[in-house]
């Protein structure tokens, strides 16, 4: 076999995934190795619950054939390739979260009750470890505002809009960062955190897997003391030291896809706290808003 040359990194500095791993190595592995790395990729996130001598029997192939493919991918042993693809779950990645097996599995799928149940569970979780007083003061913060920007990426894009939709039934001035088409850099240089008066607000949503571009807006509201609430997971690290005004949500579900109701109920509960917050000037603002629907017969 030719020699096999080192693993490349990637150039942005990031830990390469175990997948990542395989598949830059795949065309130097031995034909057994090949054998087992096909049993990796279809299923990775399997790998963190098997031994060495586990995985060689599903595989087919000897423990010294393990051995030999983790250090190939650049694994000081098979125990860092393990918390390697553990590392994939918990940054809810689908393809480490798949069941055993993949689609072919016989094994039969939760049933829709679990499902329900597994939603509910999320919902008390997050209800237990979210502090009444500290929502109190998100909810003040969110009524004080000059103005309210919203941001999310990928689920939790989403999640910042139904927040908007929430919020402009009782304020004003509640905005996309960033609209369509826009940059955030664009946005972020009129964002003022009000030194003399009330200034803009960040509610940021950053369910695990969060793109680069969110961490370092998150890294960049801060130095620039810009008032922030953030929406995060309950179980992934958070990858800068988290405003104070954060609410973790349970997330975890059956599937192989985060479940998203305790992110929305936090939100549902911020709007419902907002609406008395903004007392005779909210209920106006529904009075002039049901008005108009009516005149444009929009609904």
């Amino acid at each position: 076999m030719k020699q096999a040359k080192p693993f490349t990194p990637p150039t942005d500095g990031a830990e390469p995934s175990l997948t990542a791993r395989i598949r830059d190595r795949y065309g130097d592995l031995s034909p057994l190795e090949r054998q087992l790395a096909d049993v990796i990729l279809a299923c990775p996130g399997e790998l963190s619950g098997y031994s060495a001598t586990e995985l060689a029997g599903r595989a087919g192939v000897s423990k010294m054939t393990v051995s030999r493919l983790v250090r190939r991918l650049g694994y000081a042993g098979f125990e860092e390739a393990r918390l390697a693809a553990r590392r994939g779950g918990d940054w809810g990645s689908p393809l480490f979260l798949l069941p055993p097996g993949g689609p072919a599995s016989d094994s039969d799928p939760a049933p829709l009750e679990a499902h329900f149940q597994r939603s509910a569970e999320a919902l008390a979780a997050t209800a237990r470890q979210t502090d009444p007083a500290l929502l109190a003061q998100a909810a003040r913060a969110l009524a004080d505002a000059r103005r309210i920007w919203v941001c999310g990426a990928r689920n939790s894009a989403f999640l910042a809009g139904y927040a908007r939709w929430q919020f402009i039934q009782v304020r004003g001035e509640v905005h996309q960062l960033a609209a369509s088409g826009e940059t955030m850099a664009e946005t972020l240089a009129d964002l003022n955190p009000g030194d003399r008066g009330p200034g803009d607000l960040l509610f940021l949503v950053g369910i695990r897997r969060r793109p680069p571009a969110i961490v370092r807006l998150l890294q960049t509201v801060r130095e620039r003391a810009i008032p922030t609430i953030l929406i995060a997971d309950s179980h992934s690290a958070l990858e800068a030291p988290p405003p104070p005004l954060t609410f973790r949500c349970e997330t975890r579900s059956l599937a192989a896809l985060d479940t998203h109701v305790a992110a929305l109920a936090v939100i549902h509960a911020l709007a419902a706290e907002l609406i008395l917050l903004t007392g005779a000037a909210g209920r106006a603002r529904i009075r002039a808003i049901e008005d108009l629907h009516e005149r444009l017969e929009e609904l």
